[in-house]
């Protein structure tokens, strides 16, 4: 009798202890479930919204889990192929993650570009194809149409980048003869038409 009442104290005692563990085990949920916010991202960002999605993405990454696991019973890093709600709500917790995967990548990208010297704009710019070339070849566009008899910061900015190719013109602004023959020079030297003349060919030629 005194050894039944021992198994049945026993009993007791472990499932006693096996309810506090489920109990425990479910309302402190693994803290995996967290998505890391990263601190390299570019918070200036020229689409705040973009910004303002990452952080609530990233967020609802561990609530949903946390959520799942709370109500549910349901693990989201541990697939149950059988189990049909368990295998949707790990489908939706990685595509989550993704999300804010692709989103952090996207601005981190971005401040690496601005540690790199480029603007918002010029980032905008990149992200819809346009090369870091023809960036620089549009913030040169006012050189486009020099030709002799032009003075200025345009014909002097044309003399530095001569000079900055292996000429040695002196930077005084004056498009002369001397500036119009180390362009036609320059030309014969790029396979373009000498013409003397910034056109469009020349100036990316200048700008390589």
């Amino acid at each position: 009798m005194k050894r039944l009442l021992t198994i049945v104290i026993l009993l007791g005692v472990i499932s006693y202890i096996a309810v506090q563990y489920l109990k425990d085990r479910r309302f402190n949920p693994p803290s995996a479930y967290d998505y890391p916010i990263s601190e390299a991202i570019d918070k200036d960002y020229y689409d705040q919204l973009v910004v303002k999605d990452y952080y609530k993405t990233a967020l609802e990454v561990g609530s949903y889990a946390r959520s799942l696991w709370f109500n549910d019973g349901i693990d989201v890093r541990l697939m149950e192929k059988d189990n049909f709600e368990s295998s949707q709500a790990t489908d939706y917790y990685e595509l989550l993650r993704a999300s804010a995967r692709i989103l952090e990548n996207r601005l981190v990208k971005s401040a690496d570009l601005k540690k790199q010297g480029y603007s918002n704009d010029e980032i905008k710019m990149l992200e819809k194809g346009i090369t870091p070339e023809d960036i620089e070849f549009m913030e040169k566009e006012h050189l486009l149409g020099l030709t002799i008899g032009s003075n200025g910061q345009e014909a002097m900015e044309l003399q530095r980048m001569l000079n900055a190719k292996g000429d040695s013109i002196p930077v005084d602004g004056i498009f002369n003869t001397i500036t119009r023959y180390r362009l036609r020079v320059f030309q014969t030297e790029n396979g373009l038409y000498p013409s003397g003349q910034v056109d469009k060919e020349t100036l990316k030629a200048l700008l390589k």
